[in-house]
């Protein structure tokens, strides 16, 4: 190893960054994805079928989703980040739900790309092109300037946070509640 990659790897503040980097990324992964299969994964939640918070999160999503579809169309300036959660089946009969970078909406079919790693669904891989239904959606976000729009599965999450996590969330996420 180099001189000055052992200076910076040895570094006590340049570890602590990155630990902490590691460690707010593996909290974003594990918010930004959750399932309601009774496995607990590495990088999402488990979220009980009967929560009813998560279920009123989920509801809110269904019932403005059209908000959604408006907002994808419009693209005004300074919005970016259109995506939409939906969940697969899994083995176990549970379901993983899964973001989707929306790349295409006509009459209430989206079509897009898978945006994360799946735990237990085989349905779909990260990157792989899908399509789906306005109505089978568990939740929908978009950025609109540094403000989050939807996403209240991750408002789900976020509200179950200390002070200092969604300090640390807002700061790595790039948006704010």
């Amino acid at each position: 190893m180099p001189a000055w990659a052992r200076k910076w790897f040895f570094n006590r503040e340049n570890l602590m960054r990155l630990f902490l980097k590691i460690l707010v990324a593996v909290l974003l992964v594990s918010m930004v994805g959750c399932s309601r299969s009774s496995k607990e994964g590495d990088n999402y939640q488990q979220v009980s079928d009967d929560d009813a918070a998560m279920n009123a999160a989920i509801a809110k999503a269904k019932s403005t989703s059209n908000d959604f579809v408006k907002a994808f169309h419009a693209q005004k300036p300074g919005t970016k980040g259109f995506y939409v959660k939906k969940p697969y089946p899994t083995p176990s009969g549970e379901a993983e739900h899964m973001w989707i970078k929306v790349t295409k909406e006509s009459n209430g079919l989206l079509n897009g790309i898978v945006a994360n790693e799946a735990e237990e669904t085989r349905e779909v891989k990260n990157g792989q092109a899908v399509s789906l239904n306005i109505s089978e959606i568990s939740d929908w976000k978009y950025v609109d300037g540094k403000k989050l729009v939807g996403g209240y599965t991750i408002r789900f999450f976020y509200d179950k946070m200390t002070t200092k996590e969604k300090d640390e969330f807002v700061k790595e996420s790039g948006f704010e509640m």
